[in-house]
């Protein structure tokens, strides 16, 4: 059954034919293609620059901060790859030793945006694959460089990508 007709008004909304509107939202969903499958990093080497620091939480809730990199050069260049450190008392001290790298030494440094305004920072990740309980294979950044620390005008004007709620 045709569900689409049921309504003779539309309530502000489509188009009165029974068809989603066009011109962007949901009028474009039936031709679009769907996105490739998502595929990690190959095991590797690669330079990258933080793309942006934030505390969040794990899906079990605990406190952590996740570091988001984008590959700079080579040919996956523009993949990103994210590292999740956790408060846990096991990890508190490695995580305060990873984080300090990149000048975040404070509790109240980790709840303010990351890198600063006019700042890129410059790293070399180790990158391998891990299979998860699920079956699923993702990245395991193993180490992080920091190589140099750039400060740029430029990096404060940057817009964040469509992924990063960029485009509207």
């Amino acid at each position: 059954m045709d569900y689409t007709t049921v309504f003779s008004s539309n309530n502000g909304h489509g188009n009165g034919s029974g068809k989603p509107p066009a011109g962007g939202g949901i009028g474009g969903f039936d031709d679009a293609a769907p996105a490739p499958q998502f595929t990690p990093l190959p095991p590797g080497v690669y330079p990258a620059r933080v793309v942006r620091g934030e505390y969040t939480t794990t899906k079990a809730g605990a406190d952590a901060y996740r570091l988001k990199f984008k590959v700079t050069d080579g040919t996956h260049a523009g993949k990103t790859t994210i590292r999740t450190w956790t408060f846990s008392p096991k990890a508190l001290a490695y995580t305060k030793r990873d984080l300090a790298a990149f000048g975040l030494t404070t509790s109240a440094q980790l709840l303010t945006p990351f890198p600063e305004p006019g700042r890129e920072y410059h790293v070399r990740l180790v990158v391998a694959l891990q299979r998860g309980d699920d079956g699923v294979e993702r990245n395991d950044v193993k180490r992080i460089d920091v190589l140099r620390v750039v400060e740029s005008p430029a990096a404060a004007f940057e817009l964040p990508d469509e992924s990063e709620g960029g485009a509207a």
